[in-house]
């Protein structure tokens, strides 16, 4: 699994978001992709993305599982969508 960081320059939003994968970086990969560059308004396409903050768990072959739009999730929350993903693989 992947989560997947969605930002934007002056987004107010986001400094939470990034608190969060700070929090769990070390639990799952994080990549991060910003809106404004021609290659993260293409990611984001992907997933649907219409807005910043947004973060998505994918699993190993790109596939949304989850996504979470303009704001972050609680850790307890994550923890529990990764685990019932888990036992589903």
């Amino acid at each position: 699994m992947k989560l997947k960081l969605f930002t934007q320059n002056k987004c107010p939003n986001c400094p939470p978001a990034k608190e969060f994968v700070e929090k769990v970086k070390n639990k799952i990969e994080v990549e991060y992709w910003d809106i404004n560059t021609p290659e993260g308004l293409a990611e984001a396409a992907m997933f649907n993305v219409m807005g910043t903050p947004s973060i998505a768990l994918t699993d190993d072959e790109d596939n949304e599982l989850e996504v979470w739009r303009g704001e972050a999730p609680t850790e307890k929350e994550f923890e529990a969508k990764m685990a019932f993903h888990k036992s589903e693989a």
